[in-house]
């Protein structure tokens, strides 16, 4: 098994993985912190989901306490239980340090190999090179990353954020300026509040009169209009009535009638 490993350069391969994986984690760790650290310059409401629960979290614990006591515990425990792909800030940086030893042991596996095999344990041993510029780069990658200091510096700004920015008003206080302004009602002299309310009255009074004279008008309206209908319906039916009459008479009778008709009209 081993020679077959050897033969397939697999250490090799899971060396130089090892320390692409360390390299990256520590700069994926160094954006993590720059992200946060870039919201915290942000007074006004808060972009990212860590920041915003975390102000919700100090809210609330003002609301219950009066006031945090302990504002650098609450920060500390909060940054334990971010998590960004699954994974908190302390694993991801321990991902460096795993990938260092993983590759290490490799490389000491394979120049035992060599040894064992009648090699050097410098000249053309390739485990040894790789196995040193792993360390190398992943050593670099945690200088530049800097994360210690990145996370020192991430507990000042919360806590500045927090505590001294006046982004954060504790809801103790809200809550008294809120309760202060719903109770706060103008003082108005006995005079004044009298008068009030005799203006009130005759607007009232006024608006009823108003309302009762309309009330009579409409009905007398609606009297007349039915008055009339009821003049025209009587007068269609007399008509209706002497039409049928003169169509039952002879011919020469309504000539006659038609005769003294003309006669007392014309007279």
């Amino acid at each position: 098994m081993l020679q077959f490993i050897m033969e397939r350069n697999l250490l090799l391969y899971l060396l130089a993985a090892a320390c692409v994986a360390g390299v990256a984690s520590q700069m994926i760790l160094k954006q993590i912190y720059e992200k946060l650290i870039r919201d915290t310059k942000n007074t006004g409401e808060p972009d990212g989901r860590f920041l915003q629960q975390l102000r919700q979290r100090f809210q609330y614990c003002s609301h219950l306490n009066e006031k945090v006591g302990d504002v650098r515990a609450l920060i500390q425990k909060s940054m334990m239980e971010y998590r960004f792909w699954g994974m908190s800030l302390h694993r991801w940086r321990r991902i460096g340090a795993e990938c260092l030893v993983i590759s290490l042991l490799c490389a000491f596996a394979g120049s035992m190999y060599l040894l064992r095999e009648g090699g050097d344990i410098v000249a053309g041993n390739t485990y040894f090179w790789m196995g040193l510029l792993a360390a190398a780069l992943i050593a670099a990658s945690y200088g530049i990353s800097d994360t210690g200091y990145q996370r020192t510096l991430l507990q000042v700004r919360l806590t500045d954020y927090l505590e001294n920015s006046g982004a954060v008003r504790d809801y103790s206080e809200a809550q008294a300026d809120a309760f202060e302004e719903k109770n706060t009602v103008p003082i108005v002299s006995v005079e004044t509040g009298r008068k009030a309310k005799q203006r009130a009255h005759a607007e009232a009074a006024a608006a009823q009169t108003r309302a009762q004279k309309e009330k009579t008008e409409l009905k007398e309206n609606l009297a007349r209009i039915k008055a009339g209908m009821q003049e025209t319906a009587a007068a269609g039916r007399e008509k209706e009535r002497r039409t049928e009459l003169l169509r039952q008479m002879d011919p020469a009778e309504q000539e006659r009638v038609l005769r003294e008709v003309l006669k007392e009209y014309l007279s």
